[in-house]
């Protein structure tokens, strides 16, 4: 029995006897360890019947071609019975004369394609990554910026976080209280992933959710701006579009010196509000930008050494009712004045513009006034004069609510993934029929060697090769984080895996992490992670230094612990809160802390050192590069092999008495010797 069916969008398509199908399994191929591989089928040819031609979306004809061919096709492969791709994608690569050419993706190609986009579309309403809005995974954890969320969260374990961070601000003197708009939020990292698997419809297991540090992780804020979530920039309600003000005059505005009672002989100046409406700020803070737009004409003296003019103003009024100027418009006459010479004269003026930016309180508010030189000034300000307030729904402002997607970096959520799986040394395996991936460690396919498969009699007496190198490997390899010019020295977190074999280039790079190391600052009960973004010669309050993205583990330090039981203070401006127990104090490597995240070894207390990364979660991929053996053989599989098949367990061969990891099946088909890359374990 040798019989295979296609299905695609749950029909059954007809085949090409001359066009096999042939299937390639892979989850992580050790000559590229950064990215993880999925399965595969060839390109094969799917001849266009009226039926397959129906299926498929009339692909040949381009005048009623439907919308099919431009989205992946549903397909599932049955052999002989078997599911052997009972959930894949057909992927449409063009047709030629009388066919289709089709390639089958599956395994770990319909996660990470679930998983396509940037993590800030996440929170964008508008993005297919969100379902056009129905599925906007980070909205539970939106929240408030304020002194409250802040203190509340230096015990949370997940979500956000706002820990105790140095970004410049932190100084000697530990009793003062901490300035809360010197500080910014964190993010756990397994609660993202958590976020993202959940919105591809897929589960996750597997060693690395049972790792004690994979939930200490935090993503902590080191962006250039901090600022509101896709959904907040573009709303129309609330703190956005609803709270600026668009005011238009409906007739033209006069303003005639001596209407106002302004005489020669008393006084020749008038200040006074014109006819605008009055911006009032009614939420906690809004920052947004003042303009006015106008046209007018101005009569008065030109030709003295005392000519008249008119200015502009858009004022500040505080809650308190205080006003001052905060922008000045001056109009004076011109050579464009008219009559020429005449000690009176008149000129138009077209598009004056005057603008400017706040950062508002509530009770707070703007209004426009003016300011007429000389009793025989006129101003006619031409009707359709405007009069506005935008505010800035970009920038986030104390009082308003963090959007969590972005206290991360602007990368995509493959990239936030595979930064992870590198970290721990961790190999993907999906299965699609149960909708669970796998993350698991080269440990774990190490330990799974009293359950491997013995393959011996499925080894085919033909075409065996062995090669003693694994793809682009060097003698020394570099495993790096990516560099901070505010952290020195360079390099001092990444490591190298070196394999002795003189015929490999001298060096290449592994991979490199998406985030950057952090240096500590002194601070009650030790250190804190220190993220250099505050310029020391500035007064402000300013984050000005542009920065790597951060990863840092979370440390709960206890105050009550500590000699004299000292308190945390956090304040901003108006109301200050104590800690007395549990803050949040990060690092990525203290010589007492916990864990090490430096890819290379580092100095402990007492003499000790502190594994890194690469001693903690290499150890087996460095011993496989030590005299390493790849190995090609062919082999019999039968469709249940392929259905029962588990890449991360090993293969025994007797032959030559060794174990294997399965790198690659290639191109698999029933009844048929296949291909298939084994690397010796150990």
């Amino acid at each position: 029995m040798n019989q295979l069916q296609l299905y695609i969008n749950d029909q059954l398509v007809d085949l090409s006897d001359d066009s096999p199908i042939a299937l390639t399994f892979q989850i992580n191929n050790l000559a590229e360890v950064k990215n993880q591989q999925g399965n595969t089928s060839n390109q094969f040819k799917l001849p266009l019947t009226q039926r397959n031609r129906q299926i498929l979306g009339f692909p040949d004809d381009i005048a009623f071609t439907t919308g099919l061919p431009y989205d992946n096709y549903q397909a599932k492969i049955v052999q002989d019975g078997l599911e052997i791709i009972p959930y894949g994608l057909a992927v449409l690569n063009g047709i030629e004369q009388d066919s289709a050419n089709i390639t089958v993706l599956s395994g770990n190609v319909d996660f990470f394609d679930a998983l396509d986009g940037k993590i800030y579309d996440m929170g964008d309403s508008s993005s297919q990554w969100t379902n056009y809005g129905q599925n906007l995974a980070w909205k539970e954890y939106d929240h408030e910026w304020g002194l409250n969320e802040i203190v509340t969260s230096q015990t949370k374990q997940d979500g956000w976080i706002w820990p105790v961070i140095d970004y410049g601000f932190i100084t000697p003197d530990f009793d003062k209280p901490i300035d809360i708009f010197t500080m910014r939020p964190g993010f756990f990292i397994k609660t993202a992933i958590d976020l993202m698997i959940k919105n591809t419809g897929y589960k996750a297991r597997g060693s690395l959710l049972q790792n004690k540090l994979y939930p200490k992780l935090i993503c902590q804020f080191a962006n250039d701006n901090f600022e509101h979530g896709t959904d907040y920039q573009n709303s129309t309600e609330g703190t956005g579009k609803a709270a600026s003000l668009l005011y238009v005059t409906s007739e033209q505005i006069t303003i005639d010196g001596g209407q106002l009672g302004m005489h020669a002989n008393s006084h020749t100046d008038e200040t006074r509000p014109i006819g605008f409406a009055e911006y009032h700020a009614t939420t906690k803070r809004v920052k947004g930008t003042a303009s006015v737009i106008f046209d007018m004409d101005m009569h008065g003296i030109a030709n003295t050494g005392d000519n008249g003019y008119f200015e502009l103003y858009i004022d500040y009024r505080d809650a308190n009712g205080n006003a001052s100027h905060a922008e000045t418009l001056t109009v004076n006459f011109t050579d464009k004045a008219y009559p020429a010479g005449a000690r009176e004269r008149t000129e138009n003026f077209k598009n004056l513009k005057v603008t400017h930016e706040f950062d508002l309180a509530e009770g707070d508010s703007i209004f426009i006034s003016f300011h007429l030189h000389r009793y025989n000034t006129t101003v006619f300000i031409h009707k359709g004069a405007t009069f506005r307030f935008d505010v800035d729904q970009k920038q986030l402002l104390y009082g308003q609510k963090v959007q969590c997607e972005r206290i991360f970096p602007d990368i995509s959520q493959k990239d936030l993934l595979k930064d992870v799986l590198q970290r721990f040394g961790i190999v993907c395996q999906t299965d699609n029929s149960k909708r669970i991936v796998s993350f698991n460690s080269f440990a774990d396919i190490v330990a799974n060697i009293p359950i491997a498969k013995n393959w011996t009699g499925k080894t085919l007496n033909q075409g065996k090769a062995i090669s003693f190198q694994l793809g682009g490997y060097a003698q020394v390899n570099n495993m790096k984080h990516k560099e901070d010019d505010n952290v020195l020295p360079k390099n001092f977190a990444d490591a190298q895996i070196k394999v002795a074999d003189k015929t490999l280039p001298a060096s290449a790079d592994l991979f490199e992490s998406q985030f950057a190391p952090s240096l500590n600052t002194p601070y009650t009960g030790g250190s804190v992670a220190q993220i250099k973004k505050a310029d020391p010669d500035a007064d402000a309050n300013d984050f000005t230094i542009s920065t790597s993205p951060r990863i840092l583990i979370d440390q709960k330090l206890d105050l009550r612990s500590l000699k004299n039981y000292p308190t945390v203070k956090f304040t901003d401006g108006e109301k200050t809160a104590e800690v007395n127990d549990i803050i949040s104090v990060p690092y990525f490597y203290k010589p007492d802390g916990e864990y090490n995240l430096c890819f290379a070894d580092k100095p402990g207390t007492g003499g000790k050192t502190l594994p890194g990364l690469k001693s903690n979660y290499y150890r087996e991929l460095e011993k496989i590069l030590t005299r390493t053996k790849k190995v090609v053989r062919y082999f019999l599989l039968n469709p249940r092999d392929i259905l029962e098949l588990d890449l991360l367990v090993p293969v025994y061969i007797e032959q030559d008495g060794c174990y294997y990891y399965i790198n690659k099946i290639d191109s698999w088909r029933a009844g048929q010797p296949t291909k298939v890359e084994l690397v010796k374990m150990g």
